[in-house]
């Protein structure tokens, strides 16, 4: 285990978004790898981008990797991989993907405690053992094998998990410290969650960097950190739109056309669902409907920022 445990208060996550101002917050999570890939898919270079990050904001970009199918789950490899892309860090935090074998897991920490010794390693995933193990996380092994956990809070349900008295999220790290990871466009109520993480908790940080709303978000999170009670509002709505009267004859060649999405990892296609999701509840709950134009426009607006 490492010698000292020190974790930012707050914090920002990044997919693959270039560098930019974090002003407000302690740390930035950059993603580097996928197992023992630098790449994604796409051809788009993790290993890269967090270099960037590195010349950009230096010792408070902090890597993440992902570990586990579809990528490579050799352990020692992965680990070795993470600690070429990303020496001599103070902290790492690994996302442990479903199906993961147990055994890997337990060899990736004991690899990268070897590398890296005075490390803290934290690992990611759903926030309690019944979710993970639900999705083939292997929960007991994580616990065991890493020093803290960044339990993801995406949706309003697991929000409520979290700050229960006798909350799940916590017990099952087994007494290890957390660090909550929210979803601000996926949860309305995000703000109680980080609250907690950073009053009672190792801190919280937000999901992500690429989100159109991020610069409303980070001053709050920021807020947070440093003890106000007061946060800075967020974002006044858009203004609706008129009606407008349907056409009578409809030209194939004004309709838009997005982007397919190509999704990395099946937790990169859960966290665009849930983000769906929550605008269509927000919406209902406004007294919306389906049909409205502009909870079309915000699923777009969604599915514009997954692709950036």
């Amino acid at each position: 285990m490492a010698a000292r445990l020190t974790l930012p208060r707050t914090a920002a996550w990044v997919w693959h978004g270039e560098p930019r101002s974090i002003f407000g917050l302690d740390a930035v999570f950059v993603r580097c790898a996928s197992g023992t890939s630098e790449l994604a898919p796409s051809g788009f270079s993790y290993a890269d981008n967090f270099r960037a990050w590195m010349r950009a904001r230096g010792p408070a970009v902090i890597p993440w990797s992902w570990f586990g199918p579809p990528h490579n789950t050799d352990g020692v490899a992965s680990a070795d991989a993470l600690a070429a892309i990303a020496p001599s860090q103070r902290v790492y935090v690994v996302e442990i993907g479903p199906e993961t074998p147990p055994a890997q897991v337990a060899a990736f920490a004991a690899r990268l405690r070897q590398r890296e010794p005075i490390a803290a390693l934290g690992f990611s995933t759903w926030p309690t053992r019944a979710e993970a193990e639900q999705a083939g996380v292997p929960w007991d092994a994580c616990v065991e094998a890493f020093d803290f956990g960044l339990p993801q809070v995406c949706t309003p349900a697991q929000r409520e998990l979290l700050v229960r008295e006798d909350s799940p999220v916590v017990e099952d790290m087994a007494g290890k410290p957390i660090h909550v990871a929210v979803f601000p466009d996926a949860d309305p109520g995000w703000v109680e969650s980080a609250r907690l993480g950073v009053a009672d908790h190792a801190g919280a940080s937000g999901f992500s960097v690429e989100q159109s709303i991020f610069s409303a978000w980070r001053r709050q999170l920021g807020a947070l950190g440093e003890g106000r009670q007061e946060l800075p509002p967020p974002p006044a709505p858009l203004p609706q739109r008129p009606p407008q009267a349907p056409s009578a004859v409809s030209d194939p060649a004004s309709h838009e056309t997005l982007t397919p999405v190509q999704f990395d990892e099946p937790g990169e296609l859960a966290l665009l669902a849930n983000r769906i999701l929550a605008v269509v509840q927000a919406r209902l709950d406004n007294g919306g409907k389906l049909t409205d134009d502009d909870l079309v426009t915000e699923i777009e607006d969604v599915l514009r920022d997954n692709a950036r």
